[in-house]
């Protein structure tokens, strides 16, 4: 590569033509990594358009089964869990804290 700016500037680079060479490198970089970025964004939207297809329709009716009750009472029991450790981390009491939102954490292992 140094071999070509010698041919191109023979033994002597003006500030300018470094300025250009600098310039004109860094444009090429930016639109390889725009490019790279559009790419990564249609790769998420036809994945998410495939999962969106590919899901179940949970069907609703009107009178729960004992496994559904007995699960609400295992979901409960389990918010009731995490409340109380979070509470006795922070030293507070339960009815001072509030949670929005439970979620798994997958492991990899």
């Amino acid at each position: 590569m140094q071999g070509m700016f010698l041919a191109m500037y023979q033994d002597k680079v003006s500030i300018f033509e470094a300025l250009f060479i600098s310039i004109f490198a860094m444009i090429i970089v930016f639109f390889v990594l725009l490019i790279i970025s559009y790419m990564i964004d249609i790769t998420a939207f036809v994945l998410n358009v495939k999962n969106k297809t590919n899901k179940n329709v949970v069907s609703i009716s009107s009178e729960p089964n004992k496994n559904e009750v007995s699960e609400t009472k295992k979901n409960d029991d389990l918010v009731a869990v995490i409340a109380a450790s979070i509470a006795a981390y922070l030293g507070v009491s339960v009815d001072n804290i509030r949670i929005s939102k439970i979620r798994r954490v997958n492991q990899t292992r």
